[in-house]
């Protein structure tokens, strides 16, 4: 899959704290795909949008510092979900929300539950969503997500508190 991104080593790069390209791909390629999905990207699009997300990581590797990768990634995934939103109203195409069941699912109830998460999740604000998936489900440190976001550590506390009270909310009204 690197190869179809087009991502080698750059020549220019200095040997530092850096991974290979191809091995930063791989050690996050899920890591975006999930972010994005979290994010309002609808999973017909992830593929593109990830690949969206390395390509700009790749023009930008060299002014990396290789320092919190995660969080570097989730900014540029953050920057191409907010693209691909404000883009969606321009589509012509017909959206489908739900693909039919290829099979049988082993545990319907934890499907419906994933499925109510992701559309509360999709009601709260950008700030909220994003400190809420960096903490929850991606268990990124309070302090990475304040410098991930740009945003000062009681900011994103606050942000947490405020995103998990308008989550439980939002799953309340829906029961």
């Amino acid at each position: 899959m690197s190869v179809a991104l087009g991502l080698t080593k750059r020549p220019s790069i200095e040997a530092d704290l850096r991974p290979e390209l191809d091995a930063f791909f791989r050690a996050h390629v899920d890591y975006v795909w999930r972010s994005l999905r979290h994010l309002g990207v609808r999973e017909a699009d992830l593929p593109d949008q990830t690949h969206e997300v390395f390509l700009i990581a790749y023009r930008r590797y060299g002014t990396w510092d290789g320092e919190h990768a995660r969080g570097w990634l989730f900014a540029i995934a953050r920057r191409c979900a907010s693209a691909y939103r404000r883009k969606a109203h321009r589509r012509h195409e017909l959206v489908v929300e739900h693909l039919p069941d290829e099979g049988v699912d082993a545990d319907p109830s934890a499907r419906l539950d994933a499925e109510r998460l992701d559309r509360a999740l999709a009601r709260l604000d950008d700030d909220k969503r994003t400190v809420f998936v960096l903490f929850e489900i991606e268990e990124m440190s309070m302090r990475d997500i304040a410098k991930t976001v740009g945003c000062q550590l009681p900011a994103a506390y606050a942000r947490l508190y405020a995103a998990r009270r308008e989550l439980a909310s939002l799953l309340s009204e829906e029961r």
